[in-house]
């Protein structure tokens, strides 16, 4: 009995301590400015010439070209900056190798959050979010990115 009484009193000191850090969220917790970097890859059709890639589209092999498929990383990184309560602003935004084909600098963005998990934009140009690392304010500082796509990218991103 005594061992019993114990544990719910442990088990209770525990939740009240951690409770703070792992309160529920809502647009709110995303506030402020965040760098992030979002990576995947592309696949692409083509030929070298010389050291340089000739993506063909999918296209038909040019006589005399030994053509494969070729995987090729795509980077987007920049800022994005959360208002906290339900508009994201990219602030700046850079793509490489056709990165995330998505937004440009100053579009806005609808988000939402419930609990841990969230999305920003919509669901054929957009992604899904996971909150973490929660300041003493309740902002998330850390928040992983998947693209919501076919072929997602990962990305995360970091309350600056």
């Amino acid at each position: 009995m005594k061992k019993s009484a114990l544990f719910v009193v442990l088990m209770a000191m525990v939740l009240a301590i951690a409770s703070p850090s792992f309160a529920a969220t809502s647009v709110a917790s995303l506030h402020g400015v965040y760098s992030f970097q979002i990576e995947g890859l592309t696949n692409q059709y083509g030929y070298y010439s010389g050291s340089t890639w000739v993506n063909l589209n999918n296209g038909s092999c040019p006589a005399g070209h030994s053509c494969s498929n070729q995987a090729f990383s795509k980077i987007t990184y920049g800022t994005l900056s959360f208002d906290g309560v339900g508009h994201a602003t990219f602030v700046s935004i850079t793509n490489i190798n056709s990165g995330s084909g998505g937004p440009v600098k100053g579009t806005v963005w609808p988000y939402s959050v419930s609990g841990f998990n969230g999305a920003i934009g919509t669901t054929t140009n957009g992604a899904y979010l996971s909150l973490g690392n929660f300041n003493t304010s309740g902002i998330a500082q850390t928040v992983f990115i998947r693209t919501a796509d076919t072929h997602p990218s990962l990305g995360v991103a970091i309350l600056q």
